[in-house]
């Protein structure tokens, strides 16, 4: 297995250069099918550090209704497979199949998917839809839209609705529909965790969230802001989405400096946060997706 190989190759040089051993991560599905597919849970589990699993991307426009991107649990109205897509069946599905609380990482969106509503007057969720709703000025993805612009879109007029079943607020505005986190939910999600003993959250991504405070009026990075508060800076592990390859080098810099500085203000040195980690690069794979590598922390070689 590569990633006994990779542990076995980490601890050598660690003790060799007489340095703290590099962690060995992973990004896994939230998807149930996927994860029964993919992973030997318990082998798994013994090879990694931390879990993060991705409780995101749980509906979408692909589905032809409209869904929750992270629903913390499901909806009364879900049958079959649907049932199974929410926070707190993922996470306790590999909580129940051998992985450790301790090790287990829940994802946290700080953007949501859009939809377009087939009937406008039917606007609730499992509404019927027609494809992606239109991309954002920003993020300029069909389908998507980063929390500013979900802020944007909230001041033009749109109704915002809260699904006190899932614990997530979705909103619509003609035949546009987007279901998404707040401040709100982000909070209740890092209770739940907090609650179930997990290891800790994840958020995808710093550059979605508003990272400069002058569209939601929520101060800078709100929602990242909400998990640290509930959390506690070391357990919060930190993105960057591929729409920052957008930015230029500077702004990404800017970006990264101003999470340093906002969202981990109580944290006052590298050394002092072994469990914090800022993924500063992306890599393109063969499909074009993004692989999550490499997390820079303290326990990553920087020189």
């Amino acid at each position: 297995m590569k990633i006994k190989e990779m542990l076995a190759a980490f601890q050598q040089e660690a003790t060799q250069t007489n340095r703290p051993r590099l962690m060995v991560t992973a990004a896994v599905a939230g998807g149930i099918s996927n994860i029964q597919a993919g992973y030997q849970i318990p082998q798994l589990s013994a090879a990694l550090d931390y879990i993060h699993v991705m409780t995101y991307d749980l509906h979408g426009s692909w589905e032809g209704y409209t869904g929750e991107n992270s629903p913390l649990y499901t909806n009364p109205a879900a049958t079959g497979a649907n049932a199974y897509l929410n926070v707190d069946y993922v996470m306790n599905y590999w909580l129940s199949n051998g992985a450790p609380a301790s090790k287990l990482i829940v994802g946290v969106p700080t953007y949501g998917h859009t939809f377009m509503l087939s009937n406008p007057s039917n606007n609730g969720i499992g509404a019927p839809t027609s494809g992606n709703g239109p991309a954002g000025p920003y993020t300029r993805q069909a389908g998507f839209l980063a929390y500013y612009e979900i802020c944007t879109f909230l001041k033009n007029g749109a109704t915002e609705n809260w699904s006190s079943a899932e614990e997530v607020p979705y909103a619509y505005q003609g035949n546009e529909w987007f279901g998404y986190d707040n401040v709100k939910s982000v909070t209740l999600k890092a209770q739940w965790l907090m609650k179930n003993n997990l290891a800790g959250a994840m958020v995808w991504a710093i550059d979605l969230d508003d990272f400069t405070g002058t569209f939601c009026n929520q101060g800078k990075f709100p929602l990242i802001t909400a998990l640290k508060t509930t959390l506690g800076a070391a357990q919060l592990l930190l993105f960057l989405s591929p729409q920052s390859q957008q930015l230029q080098p500077q702004q990404r810099h800017l970006v990264v400096a101003a999470v340093e500085a906002e969202a981990l203000e109580e944290v006052d040195s590298v050394q002092e946060k072994p469990a914090v980690f800022t993924q500063l690069l992306e890599t393109k794979t063969p499909s074009g997706t993004v692989s999550m590598e490499s997390p820079i922390s303290n326990t990553a070689r920087l020189a």
